[in-house]
């Protein structure tokens, strides 16, 4: 489905004012939610904005070398100040999210604020909190909706190469290494990306083969040690607990694309990795081909995504939410 800026001209009057902007993006941010979110801040501060780019929690470090990484606040450690940008700002855009529930805290000063806001976003059934949205489920990533905006506004010939970085981040993140969500659209977007400057190669590079020993070794665990087959149902499971997360000293990002690894078995059309967090359990699929892990996550886990790569939470223990997956699967299993 598509809905796009229906108050474009009202937005485009806006941006050529000095503007107090607040650029937020959901919890956990991935490659989607800070390529987004930075990709407009480089693009808005040559306007001369005000603006502030807040995430709810923190940053996953294997993305630390985008460009203005640093600059970006994170409401779990900086809730005064991330209010109070918030209860300035006169726009605020929500990126890569569209239920003010997926940014914590940051969600109720949002649904508190009086400016003017706009939701760019690609998932399943957005609120109704915004003024104008730019949203379309067909998209590969909220990166390649942000690129459709600087279209709208006739201004992508004067989008950095800075800002187009991002973008690739994003793109690249979302689909897997443009493994699934793609379509020949995007390619063309793409195309029109790396024409800026962007070089491909080293991006993915920086993001896919910049694993510490630590991480490596982490990974090595859970394939190893962590790693349940279920050969009979074409799919695997990886579990860890909050020992595990302790044991390992997890961070944020360091678990991103494990999960991948398990589809690299030949006969396996679905894998899960199930991890035990202070703030709950959560959960992360993937797929190949026509099979819905979507479905799953939006009819069981309070969760959503893509066909092929969804994500959710539970509010029952691991043990709990391993077997209740595994029943779920067994029901509607996916061809090998």
């Amino acid at each position: 489905m598509n809905n796009f800026i229906p108050q474009q001209p009202i937005l485009t009057q806006l941006l050529q004012q000095q503007q107090k902007i607040v650029i937020s993006s959901h919890a956990n941010p991935d490659g989607d939610a800070l390529g987004s979110s930075l990709a407009l801040y480089h693009y808005l501060k040559t306007l001369g904005h005000e603006i502030s780019v807040i995430m709810p929690t923190e940053l996953p470090d294997f993305l630390n070398w985008m460009p203005d990484f640093d600059k970006v606040l994170v409401s779990y450690t900086q809730a005064e100040i991330c209010k109070q940008a918030i209860e300035q700002a006169t726009i605020i855009f929500s990126l890569d999210y569209n239920a003010l529930s997926r940014v914590n805290e940051v969600g109720e000063w949002i649904g508190s604020s009086t400016a003017y806001k706009v939701m760019i976003d690609h998932h399943l059934e957005p609120e109704n909190f915004a003024n104008a949205q730019l949203w379309r489920t067909s998209a590969s990533s909220t990166c390649e909706l942000v690129y459709d905006f600087f279209e709208l506004l006739g201004v992508w010939d004067k989008v950095s190469l800075e800002a187009c970085n991002c973008l690739f981040v994003g793109i690249l993140t979302d689909t897997g290494g443009f493994r699934h969500a793609t379509s020949p659209r995007l390619f063309r977007v793409v195309a029109n990306i790396l024409e800026k400057g962007v070089d491909n190669n080293l991006i993915s590079d920086l993001v896919f083969n910049d694993y510490t020993i630590k991480r490596f070794r982490l990974l090595v665990y859970c394939l190893s040690q962590r790693l349940e087959l279920l050969e009979n149902l074409n799919a695997g499971i990886i579990s860890l607990s909050m020992f595990d997360h302790n044991e390992w000293d997890i961070k944020r990002g360091d678990l991103e694309g494990v999960v991948n690894y398990i589809l690299k078995i030949k006969k396996l059309q679905l894998a899960a990795i199930v991890t035990e967090r202070k703030e709950g359990v959560k959960l992360s699929l993937r797929s190949k081909g026509e099979y819905s892990v979507q479905e799953i996550c939006k009819k069981h886990f309070n969760g959503g995504g893509h066909r092929n790569a969804s994500g959710g939470s539970s509010s029952e223990n691991l043990r709990q939410t391993v077997q209740k997956l595994k029943d779920i699967i067994a029901q509607n299993p996916p061809i090998g």
